[in-house]
């Protein structure tokens, strides 16, 4: 991963001048230039790790300047404003690469008797500060690389059923298992970096969420490396034994130890896939027909929704504006269509199986008022799933802001949510919009996406004021402070509305029990006790 961005120079291109086009006249013109420094120029503090660490550890440590860049930070805005400024001085002190379950173990015990913090590190892919290198109340701090815990360690086909490693890429195990006809069917926009790990730890969603499920879902089984001791979970396709302890590690972004291994449900391979753009009227009417089509199990595997601001956005960018644009119009007017809400939704299966929940899926939204626009704007989608972020670094490479957050909410609360945060954006960005992205029968995601031009200088704090607004407004309006990002550093200041003084206490009471000296990744998912 590029260490000031998203991925890798060979796949990133240049943004479209369509692209920038329409963001000039949208904004009034770009930003002021602003370019990332090279990786030599970026300045990180002294090492301050303890000797004995160092030499312990000294086969899987590395304190080199580039690796202590590139472990300093996720890919949040914050996050990548400060490494393309070169500003990494709070670096952590090494970075440790452990290669099997009992070296993480031994990792752990030293830096509790070290007194070292402890950042677990699987992709790189956190966009709210779940990466940042914090001490808490400690003198140093490493970066727990988990990239060497990468084997498929079981692939058990009658059961459907993979145990892997934590540090294994999503996409490496999706090429796995394919090989074998089968699949995960996870595909979060971070897919080709992410780790499984990772998902596990930020009970992460995937863009086919709506039908293959969530990650937490598709996890049957994980092994847990705390402090305190391990806590392995095997995989059983149920149980009444008390309260699910593997729900407890899902989701639990490091603070309780460092997860070593993910067991996952699979499905069959699909062999054919059809996605293709629908239009509605309002964001309101699509919405509704979204609900419609859910509850009453006809949903697609992948269903999205613009509302009016994004579909505009995205056409725009696109270089939808002039003749494909007009075609579009047209298009849309002769099926007495009269607004602009893009949707697209896809099906994975047999061909004939996907033909007939198409047909479902197909009844419901026209009886929602959509006008089906064919297979070129769900091709599109699919070509274009993963680059989102690469556009965003082209878009900051011109002096520009753009963030994104989520949430989600009942079907009876979505459009008075949708409407609050929408308008709490408003003032403090130019450009706002948002999708539906994850369906479920009691309510569905929000995913908002805001861009104005960058104040020099000022990124952090204006970034600051656009989240501190959307946030207040999510909890007033009744939203989740995050759907699929998880906390990390951003959203821990929202914890206590979204869990309780009691849930707060008992999440406590469970991190004193694994990691009673306070090591593991200081300062995310809990507010100061």
């Amino acid at each position: 991963m590029r260490f000031w961005g998203w991925g890798e120079d060979a796949f990133a291109g240049e943004a479209p001048a369509a692209a920038l086009a329409w963001l000039t006249r949208e904004l009034g013109g770009l930003g002021d230039p602003a370019p990332h420094v090279a990786l030599q120029d970026v300045c990180v503090g002294e090492s301050a790790l303890p000797g004995a660490l160092r030499e312990r550890f000294g086969e899987i440590l590395r304190d080199d300047h580039a690796a202590r860049v590139r472990h300093a930070r996720g890919k949040s805005y914050p996050d990548l404003v400060r490494q393309r400024a070169g500003d990494a001085l709070d670096a952590p002190d090494a970075v440790l690469t452990p290669r099997g379950h009992d070296e993480v173990r031994a990792v752990l015990q030293a830096c509790v008797a070290a007194g070292v913090a402890v950042v677990p590190f699987g992709g790189g892919t956190s966009v709210v500060g779940g990466l940042e290198p914090l001490r808490g109340a400690h003198a140093a701090v490493i970066s727990l690389d988990l990239g060497a815990l990468d084997a498929v360690e079981l692939l058990d086909e009658r059961s459907r059923l993979v145990v892997a490693g934590a540090g294994l890429r999503v996409a490496e195990l999706e090429a796995r298992v394919r090989e074998r006809g089968l699949t995960l069917g996870h595909f979060p926009q971070s897919f080709e970096y992410v780790s499984v790990g990772g998902c596990a730890a930020t009970r992460s969603a995937g863009q086919a969420s709506t039908g293959y499920g969530r990650f937490e879902e598709l996890v049957q089984g994980v092994r847990l490396a705390a402090p305190a001791g391990d806590l392995d979970l095997a995989p059983r396709p149920a149980s009444a034994a008390g309260p699910e302890l593997r729900r407890m590690v899902v989701g639990s972004e490091g603070v309780l130890g460092a997860i070593t291994q993910v067991a996952l449900r699979l499905r069959t391979a699909p062999e054919y896939e059809r996605y293709e753009g629908w239009m509605f009227s309002s964001f309101e009417a699509g919405a509704e027909a979204l609900r419609d089509v859910v509850q009453s199990g006809v949903a697609p595997d992948v269903a999205r929704l613009s509302d009016e601001a994004e579909t505009r956005s995205n056409l725009g960018m696109a270089g939808l504006g002039s003749v494909a644009g007009a075609a579009l119009r047209g298009y849309v007017k002769a099926r007495r269509v009269g607004g602009g809400c893009l949707a697209v939704v896809g099906w994975d299966g047999t061909e004939e199986v996907v033909r007939a929940r198409r047909a479902g899926t197909t009844e419901r939204l026209r009886a929602g008022g959509g006008a089906q626009l064919g297979q070129q704007f769900g091709r599109a989608w699919q070509r274009s799933r993963f680059h989102g972020p690469y556009l965003r670094d082209h878009v900051m490479d011109h002096g520009l802001f753009v963030e994104t957050l989520e949430t989600a909410t009942t079907w009876a609360n979505l459009h008075h949510l949708y409407r609050v945060v929408a308008s709490a954006l408003a003032g403090h960005a130019q450009i706002v919009g948002c999708h539906v992205s994850h369906l479920y029968p009691t309510g569905a995601s929000l995913y908002f996406m805001f861009l104005d031009r960058a104040r020099r200088g000022e990124e952090i704090e204006q970034w600051r004021a656009a989240k501190r607004a959307a946030c207040d407004a999510i909890v007033a309006g009744g939203g989740t402070i995050t759907h699929h990002h998880a906390v990390g550093v951003d959203h821990v200041p929202w914890m206590a509305a979204e869990a309780g003084d009691t849930g707060l206490d008992a999440l406590r009471a469970l991190k004193a029990q694994l990691d009673p000296a306070s090591v593991m990744n200081p300062g995310k998912l809990l507010p100061a006790g």
